[in-house]
């Protein structure tokens, strides 16, 4: 008699632990955040590894960070709906926004204090190469990609701007480095006579790698536009959105946050609006481009 009573207690202890080692499983919803390749990818996972713990342990979410193999990969991940945030350049986030609805939330402030960020153009410092463009005539240049403000659109733009239509006719050779850090590398070691590429990975790259910055010397400083911006789909609950921006205004606020803010290498996160892409928009218009109708995603 006795073992017949306990029999279904037991199993209801049995369905009780089950259900809630279900729930406490599901509490944590997965939500993969993508990055665009902007440095070195070991040393960009190793830079996004503490944010990533810190946040999942704050929200009711699995987050993951994984750095994707271009630009054209995170918007095509967002756009269909295999990554539900990303940390985007300023030209990806403004296309994204324009374009497919999604909506910027917070950027890193940097030790500096700028969330800014510019475009820098730099030569060879052995090369007669002025900042009069008509001296860059028959040089070979280096674009980041062409998916970036600063190591594209500013550089092109400013070529326009110059009247040269034809870059191809004007340099003798242009390359492709993939991402800021490589084509700053290009120039130092002479593969390259001229490149361009955002200010805060060269500032970083000739602070780890002092005697290669002496074969740097800089042209152009130019340009103001948001720095990687954590953007996420539109079609994500509100209340999600607030959440995850909360978190990210808070770390600044707590020893724990602090710590992983220093690690990252900023001083806080501060809200970012889709009002803030209008130099973007107008560097993109000087290049030449209809920020409508680039078609990044036709193969």
């Amino acid at each position: 008699m006795k073992r017949w009573i306990n029999t279904p207690v037991f199993l209801l202890v049995i369905l009780f632990v089950w259900t809630a080692a279900a729930q406490a499983a599901q509490a944590k919803k997965p939500f993969r955040i993508v990055l665009v390749p902007e440095r070195n990818i070991f040393e960009q996972q190793r830079k996004y590894q503490n944010l990533c713990e810190y946040t999942c342990n704050m929200l009711s979410l699995d987050i993951s960070f994984e750095v994707l193999k271009g630009y054209k990969e995170v918007l095509l991940a967002m756009k269909e709906g295999r990554a539900e945030g990303a940390f985007m350049g300023s030209f990806v986030a403004a296309y994204g926004i324009h374009n497919y609805g999604f909506i910027p939330i917070v950027r890193p402030v940097w030790p500096s204090g700028e969330s800014h960020y510019s475009s820098y153009i730099f030569k060879r410092s052995d090369l007669p190469v002025t900042r009069d463009i008509a001296s860059w005539k028959g040089r070979s240049f280096v674009f980041v990609g062409r998916h970036t403000t600063a190591g594209y659109f500013f550089p092109l733009s400013l070529l326009r701007s110059n009247g040269v239509r034809d870059t191809d006719e004007f340099l003798s050779r242009i390359h492709y480095a993939g991402s800021h850090d490589a084509a700053v590398w290009m120039v130092a070691n002479a593969m390259v006579d001229i490149g361009a590429a955002k200010n805060t990975v060269f500032n970083e790259f000739i602070k780890r790698k002092l005697e290669l910055g002496e074969k740097i010397e800089l042209l152009y400083d130019s340009g103001r536009y948001p720095d990687s911006t954590l953007v996420i789909r539109g079609d994500l609950r509100q209340e999600l959105r607030e959440a995850i921006r909360t978190v990210f205004l808070g770390m600044s606020s707590s020893q724990d946050g602090r710590e992983v803010l220093k690690k990252f290498g900023a001083l806080k996160f501060v809200i970012t609006s889709p009002d803030e892409y209008g130099s973007v928009k107008q560097v993109i218009k000087e290049s030449g481009h209809d920020i409508s109708h680039m078609g990044l995603l036709d193969n």
